[in-house]
């Protein structure tokens, strides 16, 4: 199950009492709306509050500190673990089986019959279930190095490391590995290749290949790393490139996940949907406004959705609003767009106009 399934499941079934049980919470009571508790090893027992239809959690740290987040987060705060370890400890607390499809990399081996392999007609996946990971073989054989421009632009050597970035001297690219967001720590569902040759464009060569190739649609990056610090911030930012959670990651904040795409799949918007907190949209400077509101269209009436909108022109063509340094990034994320009812009518308006033109 997903972290969005596990949660349901717990709420399903009433489960809620014996997980914080398990976790040594003391003075459970249980109120109109919520649970409350506190934290092992705390003589209060009154500092944890639980939502008991959204299990959205807070921690009264003290009397102006709260820390916010969902039964997951809390599961990693008490037991100082990852969100992975957290999903895995929850699925057999409760029983529950935890598996997913991993293949053990292998070199690779000439096949005489490959060429009439490929002719065989490819499966659609369109279910998490069908997605096949790879353990962490996947990547050594290549360099575990940052890339020395892309330590210029910002993306630091402990980012890289965290997100286990390295470098391909034979495909002269930048490994960019992605963990399926529910998925293992050490458990990899692909990896996307960006050149480091300066004249790409003139060479007709492709900025981005995948080395490994998956299923973008059905994936969220930098959310497996990012989970923790998004439940406890209360919103995510969602941006195109991976790059942008790598450079916001670099000034400590883990707000920002990508779909790498400017499109967004039905699958993208269910994983965020699922993590009950506010929605933030930022595409890169150039994509079309009424595409960005049809972005927010996805989530309305279900998230708190906003985008930002670059209206004072900070960001050069085809910039990301991450690749502004801190001031101006949070500048554009303070004053971004709310989309509201007014704009959604808006939006179908102008949607409706453009239909009526293709008639």
């Amino acid at each position: 199950m997903t972290s969005i399934e596990l949660k349901q499941y717990v709420l399903d079934n009433d489960k809620l009492q014996e997980i914080l049980k398990s976790l040594d919470c003391h003075g459970i009571k249980e109120y109109t709306k919520e649970f409350r508790c506190g934290l092992p090893n705390h003589t209060s027992s009154n500092n944890i509050a639980i939502n008991k239809e959204t299990l959205s959690v807070k921690i009264f740290q003290s009397d102006s500190e709260i820390i916010r987040g969902d039964l997951l987060t809390l599961i990693m705060t008490i037991k100082n673990i990852s969100f992975p370890k957290a999903n895995k400890y929850l699925h057999k607390l409760l029983g529950l089986e935890y598996k997913f499809k991993t293949k053990e990399e292998k070199p690779d081996k000439k096949d005489p019959l490959n060429v009439f392999k490929k002719v065989k007609r490819k499966r659609c996946i369109t279910n998490l279930d069908d997605v096949e990971m790879y353990d962490e073989g996947i990547i050594k054989e290549y360099i575990p190095l940052p890339y020395i421009e892309w330590i210029r632009e910002g993306i630091l050597p402990f980012t890289c490391d965290v997100f286990k970035i390295g470098y391909s001297a034979e495909k002269k690219r930048i490994v960019i590995p992605a963990r399926q967001w529910c998925g293992e720590e050490n458990d990899f569902i692909g990896i996307m290749g960006r050149t480091t040759i300066k004249e790409w464009e003139m060479l007709d060569i492709p900025k981005y290949f995948p080395l490994k190739k998956y299923f973008k649609s059905l994936n969220v990056y930098g959310l497996q790393e990012n989970y923790k610090t998004i439940q406890e911030s209360g919103f995510c930012v969602v941006a195109e490139s991976q790059k942008s959670v790598l450079k916001r990651h670099s000034r400590k904040d883990g707000t920002v996940v990508a779909i790498e795409s400017h499109d967004i799949s039905d699958e993208q918007v269910n994983i965020l949907i699922g993590l009950n907190i506010d929605i933030v949209i930022a595409m890169d400077k150039g994509i079309d406004l009424q595409h960005i509101r049809g972005l927010c269209n996805k989530f309305y009436g279900i998230r708190n959705i906003s985008y930002i909108y670059d209206k004072y022109d900070l960001l050069k063509d085809k910039q990301a609003p991450m690749d502004l340094d801190n001031k101006m990034y949070n500048y554009l994320l303070k004053y971004r767009v709310v989309y509201d009812e007014n704009e959604h009518k808006q939006y179908i308006k102008e949607r409706d106009k453009r239909l009526e033109k293709t008639v």
